[in-house]
């Protein structure tokens, strides 16, 4: 099982449950009880109205998914590089000194937390306490899509809430106000959902445009993408083939391409060293060019240079 050990990861992403959880609270207890109970349903497990059951399950299949699909996108191995030895098609091929010297694709990047070098990293999201490479940048999306779809579900339900009461009350100098409680934790909720969706929406944007340039976050500040085609092949390089299985929180990308080459943009190249540090990155000094042969192993000459470039009192690490 993949998991990352990464304080401010973990807890981020317990406020990521957290959130979920409360809200899903507070939206079934001040709506669906408040509105659609009744007292014979037709189901007697579950309280509600047929409308309001209907309601219901679609509510409870979006936090769910959100949730499963974060389970998933934090669970999942990113993109690690699993072969060994470096495709003789390469001519150059790039070598990782804080991998102890492993093949590096040309569109893999070294995480700083992770510790491993990434096919196709995006970037480092602590939200998920977890790298979003090609491997579950569809887990990734589908939390982003599902949270987001929530979010605006919850909004929905909690502002139709608050206008049914105020249109049923035939005076509102003599209706009986909501409760405190309720009122403070349907304003937290309304609060939460709000900047949710707000800040869920731009990383889905986001993705949308790294998926249509076959670009990732990273090979942004570095000015490269790789093989550009259709939209259609991108989605399916991230999603899979098979349409069906693109809503399920699973991965189902096809085998990575690693010989993909990282293509420069047509704009001048600027540096990019200066956005490594928020991406989770290594930089390029972490980088080896023809230090090791074709096999993998690092040749005399090369060995003896990378030492000399490596501070012996913290060898692999950045």
């Amino acid at each position: 099982m993949w998991f990352i050990f990464d304080g401010l990861g973990i807890l981020l992403s317990l406020l990521t449950w957290g959130l979920l959880a409360f809200a899903d609270w507070v939206v079934v207890r001040q709506v669906f009880f408040a509105w659609f109970w009744a007292p014979h349903p037709r189901f007697s497990w579950m309280p509600f109205t047929d409308s309001g059951a209907v309601l219901f399950l679609v509510y409870q299949s979006l936090i769910c998914l959100s949730f499963v699909s974060h389970i998933r996108a934090a669970t999942t191995d990113p993109g690690t590089v699993r072969q060994t030895s470096t495709p003789p098609v390469l001519k150059n091929p790039r070598f990782c000194k804080l991998c102890q010297g492993r093949w590096k694709p040309p569109r893999a990047h070294h995480c700083k937390t992770c510790h491993r070098c990434i096919f196709r990293m995006d970037h480092h999201c602590p939200w998920i306490n977890n790298c979003v490479g090609l491997s579950n940048q569809k887990l990734f999306i589908l939390f982003l899509m599902y949270t987001a779809a929530s979010a605006i579900m919850s909004l929905v339900l909690l502002v139709s809430s608050a206008v049914y009461w105020l249109w049923s009350q035939k005076s509102w100098l003599d209706a009986a106000p909501p409760t405190g409680t309720a009122l403070f934790c349907s304003g937290i909720v309304a609060v939460e959902c709000l900047a949710a969706v707000l800040f869920v929406v731009d990383f889905l944007q986001e993705q949308i445009e790294s998926i249509c340039m076959n670009s990732t976050l990273v090979e942004t500040y570095q000015r490269t993408h790789g093989n550009r085609t259709t939209f259609d092949e991108h989605f399916k390089t991230v999603f899979g083939q098979c349409w069906w299985v693109w809503p399920w929180p699973f991965p189902s990308a096809p085998p990575p391409e690693y010989t993909e080459p990282a293509i420069p943009d047509e704009a001048d190249p600027a540096t990019w060293d200066e956005g490594s540090d928020c991406l989770g990155i290594a930089g390029e000094e972490s980088e080896s060019l023809g230090a090791f042969t074709q096999s993998g192993h690092p040749s005399a000459h090369g060995d003896a240079r990378l030492r000399s470039k490596i501070p012996a009192e913290n060898p692999v690490d950045d």
